[in-house]
């Protein structure tokens, strides 16, 4: 009777490791798709503008893609922090500024296990590293300034300052209790606009 239960338990627990894997791979695979898409768009884009238009973006909608060469970060943004973004991609708080733009553009995305691990080598982010943001018609590059942590309800983190153009990255710190906030400003050049 020992030996049924224990193979029995045996099997559970692989199961249970095959479904976790699958859903993390699937997950991957859904934020790999879409970076390819947005990058393919980037790279087809023959308009004259050099204006980004976020006027009729919807939640669900790739909008950039963030680059962070520090720790080997490329991947797409898409809009809403929706529960159903959230566990694939790095996400954009609606109603925050928008790349480039005057303002916060807060971003948010995983860091845990449990979801696809966008964010999983955030913290070994330094200061003055760059990061890099690709929209379909420019790309703008932040500084990071300030690297710390906050309880969950802090959300001050997220404040609109539309006198600087700035970047805020939300994520869960190791534990999940806390969360590891990255603040960047836009670098001063003549493409960034400063």
């Amino acid at each position: 009777m020992k030996s049924k239960t224990s193979k029995i338990l045996i099997i559970v627990g692989l199961l249970i490791c095959v479904g976790s894997l699958s859903i993390k791979g699937y997950s991957k695979y859904l934020e790999n798709k879409a970076t390819k898409s947005f990058e393919e768009k980037i790279d087809k884009n023959t308009k004259e503008s050099k204006e980004d238009d976020f006027t009729n973006v919807k939640a669900g909608d790739e909008i950039a893609i963030i680059n962070i060469p520090s720790i080997k970060l490329n991947t797409v943004v898409v809009e809403s922090i929706e529960k159903q973004y959230l566990k694939h991609y790095v996400c954009h708080f609606e109603n925050s500024a928008m790349p480039g733009q005057y303002g916060n553009f807060s971003l948010a995305g995983h860091s845990s296990y449990r979801y696809n691990e966008v964010f999983n080598e955030l913290h070994k982010i330094s200061l003055e590293d760059e990061i890099i943001i690709k929209t379909l018609n420019n790309e703008f590059t932040y500084v990071v300034k300030d690297i710390f942590e906050v309880d969950p309800e802090d959300t001050y983190v997220l404040d609109q300052d539309n006198e600087k153009k700035e970047l805020t990255i939300v994520t869960c710190t190791n534990n999940g209790k806390n969360r590891l906030i990255v603040k960047a400003e836009i670098a001063e050049d003549e493409n960034n606009n400063k």
